[in-house]
């Protein structure tokens, strides 16, 4: 006990003064009021209870914590361990059904309890896009989703067997499924190569929607092209069953009406497919969109039984705009041009034939969008024909007008009829005039009398033509000194001539005068014997110079000839010319009058005049038979 005392008492003494030197305590006298136990000092109790109760208290208030946390952890797991267990086993189910259902199961024979059992497949389609109508190869191109249901008795089970499983999704490739094909397919595949999940219910309905895309054959009416109507079928049936072992219905079936055709009786929908989904095609209007079903029988191939098949008929008409703009209205306009050609004077032949090589292109463009048939000339190919054929008699035409415009006088002489017809009857009935001939200047006939050209008149002849001369010249300086500069007329060739013949007979009109001045100027009873013996004395000798006047007067003359005959001719020209002219204002409105005439030709389409509206898209639902089917499953 001293011991320990001393032990505590150098550690408080430690403890209080802070310093290691021992210090000698004295034993503490016992307290006469309190009990103190052996082993047991007052002062040592307190920090003993604390050094053992802590820890204790720390250690059970961590254990519980743990221990709450523990439970709260467990708790979760819990339940998650329950909720994997319920899907695992829902999808364990599935997988089960699946197995069940496809286990043992053929694909071959039909899924019907009995084999004497008519299977009835019910078949719609909606419409999603007319993607192509080729005019050339005369096929149609669509985008179908077909739409089937029967029932397969393999496939039923019970729902409360799994879980409450009223549905199971099946690839329709393990299943049996119609050989629904496109009888009229052109190219492609004929039946469905999209081999879609079928939607399979526990009662055993199945319902199948494969997508398509389908090339039908379409019979391409191009009378009236490019304002024309189109009627396309497309039909499918199974190819292998007949109607004994595979009955076909139409989707939905509220929409079905019996109709009379060809002394029989066959379900006919108005609007055999659904429209909800369809998109406009930017070339072709929808008129109308018909299903018949039809049980026939092909006796020559495939026995007394019949078939079954859906038939989708389309009307369908062209859009106008693409080809008004494009076709029409630059034939015709080019077509205008042929009357223009009776306008020009020269180049008609080649204005002509530029248009009828323009009006081939066209033609080759018609040749490559128009199938080669034999059995209708297209309207757009009749107006083509019809305009190069004005054209082609245009040219033919102006032929014959510019041999009549360069016709001469002398190589072609007009007959009286057609200076009558042409000349005097048909510029009146078509408001032509022609330009009055100016006789101003015409030559004078009695200058080359042949009277005055020999004997003893050859002196009033030099006379005659000197004063026809000098009456030439001085209207001719007349009228050029009256004109203005611009509007003076040149001199003519034959003013020319006749200022050389003046200045060659100036002379010889010099020397006739001094010979017989004296005696134009003597007295009139002293004229007669002097006039009668120079006359007796020329008739006996007559001089150089006196022949040399009369060979010059001849020449003379036959220069007046050729000029008289050169007017002549230059009339009779004219003529032809006014004639090419009456031609070329004939041909103007003849031509005018049948250009206007061809718009005739396209005027008859009957699509121009049909304002029927296109089928409308109907709202978007649940197309045709999956409404009904759909409905059911959401309640379930």
């Amino acid at each position: 006990m001293d011991e320990r005392n001393e032990k505590a008492g150098w550690q408080l003494g430690t403890s209080c003064v802070g310093t290691r030197q021992p210090r000698i305590h004295e034993p503490f006298p016992p307290s006469p009021k309190k009990r103190v136990f052996a082993g047991h000092s007052p002062e040592r109790r307190p920090t003993t209870f604390l050094r053992v109760q802590l820890p204790q208290i720390l250690f059970f208030f961590f254990l519980m914590l743990r221990l709450f946390t523990l439970i709260t952890v467990a708790g979760l797991q819990l339940k998650l361990v329950s909720s994997l267990k319920i899907t695992r086993t829902a999808k364990d189910l599935e997988s089960q059904l699946y197995e069940d259902l496809l286990f043992d199961y053929n694909k071959v024979p039909r899924p019907v309890k009995n084999s004497s059992d008519i299977l009835t497949v019910e078949v719609g389609a909606s419409l999603i896009r007319i993607i192509d109508v080729d005019e050339k190869n005369q096929v149609l191109t669509t985008n179908l989703w077909l739409e089937m249901k029967w029932n397969d008795a393999k496939l039923t089970w019970k729902p409360e067997k799994y879980g409450g499983l009223k549905t199971l999704h099946i690839p329709s490739d393990f299943i049996w499924t119609p050989d629904l094909v496109l009888y009229n397919n052109a190219a492609g595949d004929p039946d469905i190569t999209i081999l879609t999940d079928a939607l399979v219910t526990y009662e055993g309905d199945v319902f199948w929607q494969p997508p398509a895309i389908y090339k039908s054959f379409c019979p391409i009416d191009v009378t009236w092209f490019p304002y024309d109507l189109q009627r396309c079928d497309m039909k499918f049936g199974t190819w292998t069953y007949t109607g004994r072992y595979v009955d076909l219905k139409q989707l939905p079936k509220e929409n079905v009406v019996m109709v009379e055709q060809e002394g029989s009786e066959v379900e006919f929908m108005k609007q055999g497919m659904d429209l909800s989904f369809f998109y406009r095609s930017a070339e072709w209007d929808l008129l109308s969109l018909t299903s018949e079903r039809h049980s026939v029988l092909y006796a020559s191939c495939c026995g007394p039984e019949k078939y079954v098949d859906i038939t989708y008929y389309f009307k369908l008409r062209r859009k106008t705009l693409f080809f008004t703009c494009n076709l029409i209205i630059p034939c015709f306009l080019i077509s205008i041009l042929t009357t223009f050609v009776f306008y020009l004077s020269d180049h008609k032949i080649t204005f002509s034939i530029s248009i009828l090589v323009t009006l081939t292109v066209f033609f080759l463009v018609l040749i490559d969008l128009m199938p080669p048939t034999s059995l209708v000339i297209p309207m757009f190919g009749r107006y083509l024909i019809t305009t190069m054929i004005l054209v082609a008699l245009s040219t033919v035409v102006s032929v014959i007008t510019v041999n009549f415009r360069f016709r001469s006088g002398s190589a072609h002489k007009m007959s009286p009829w057609i200076r009558a017809f042409f000349l005097k009857f048909l510029p009146k009935l078509l408001f032509m005039k022609r330009p009055e001939k100016d006789d101003s200047k015409k030559l004078d006939t009695t200058l080359v009398d042949p009277t005055t050209l020999v004997g003893p008149n050859y002196v009033a002849g030099a006379k005659a033509a000197h004063e026809y001369l000098n009456s030439t010249r001085l209207s001719t300086q007349r009228e050029s000194t009256t004109l203005p500069g611009h509007l003076r007329e040149k001199p003519s060739s034959q003013a020319v001539l006749n200022n050389t013949f003046d200045l060659r007979m100036r002379p010889m009109e010099n020397k006739i005068e001094t010979r017989i001045k004296p005696y134009l100027c003597a007295r009139p009873q002293n004229a007669a014997p002097t006039v009668a013996f120079r006359k007796t004395k020329r008739q006996k000798q007559k001089t150089v110079d006196d022949v040399v006047f009369v060979n010059l007067l001849q020449q003379v003359r036959f220069i007046a000839e050729h000029f008289r005959h050169n007017e002549l001719e230059g009339e009779i020209s004219d003529d032809w010319t006014f004639v090419a002219m009456v031609l070329d204002r004939l041909f103007l409105i003849i031509f005018s009058v049948l250009n206007a005439g061809t718009i005739f030709i396209i005027l008859e389409a009957p699509s121009l005049y049909d304002h029927s509206e296109p089928m409308n898209v109907t709202i978007p639902s649940k197309p045709l038979g999956q409404a009904n089917f759909y409905s059911s499953q959401l309640k379930l």
